[in-house]
């Protein structure tokens, strides 16, 4: 056998079992202040967590998440209030062929993806027959549905996203198309309305 030559004079601190032993070495400094670090920072930690901290930071958070801010507050304030719409002017646009082909226009980028290009309904509901959820059929009805939407049946509002004037056409083009036959129309939904 080869003779140890990394001779250790350190003193042998109780166990020496096949040859190996065990020696007393003190952590390095280092080692001993980040411990002591970890115990204080979970000390102020557990009081911070677990203090009267944490109920004074909840309490402000529910504070400026329910308290309306003085912006928001002033935007709806100033919204402006859904126009009048007259079934008078609402009627002469149903003779403008402009007018309804515009209408047209915008109902095929906005509205078939939902009522079908001939507004047979899709996912929406069936715009040619004599059936209505909501409103009574009237022109002023389509319209106002149309800028105020229905959230409950994930119909958009599309007022200040869309022009009053184009509202207004995909009303009069919507009341063209009453009486229609598209291919698949979807079932009748709703009140029987006759005109």
């Amino acid at each position: 056998m080869s003779k140890d030559i990394h001779v250790n004079d350190e003193p042998v601190v109780g166990y020496e079992y096949d040859g190996i032993t065990e020696y007393d070495n003190p952590c390095p400094k280092w080692l001993m202040y980040l411990f002591y670090a970890t115990i204080f920072f979970a000390v102020f930690y557990l009081g911070y967590h677990f203090g009267s901290m944490k109920s004074e930071r909840l309490q402000l958070q529910v504070a400026t998440k329910t308290a309306p801010s003085a912006a928001v507050t002033q935007q709806v304030q100033e919204e402006p209030k859904q126009p009048e719409i007259s079934e008078s002017k609402l009627t002469a646009l149903l003779t403008d062929q402009l007018a309804l082909t515009k209408g047209k226009e915008v109902y095929a980028s906005k509205c078939s993806s939902c009522h079908g290009e001939s507004g047979e309904g899709l996912i929406g509901p069936n715009l040619v027959d004599n059936y209505w959820l909501h409103g009574k059929g009237k022109m002023a009805d389509i319209a106002n549905i149309i800028i105020s939407g229905i959230p409950d049946t994930g119909m958009a509002a599309w007022s200040g996203r869309i022009p009053e004037e184009d509202i207004l056409q995909i009303a009069a083009y919507i009341k063209s198309i009453k009486g229609t036959r598209p291919e698949n129309p979807r079932e009748p939904e709703g009140a029987l309305i006759e005109e």
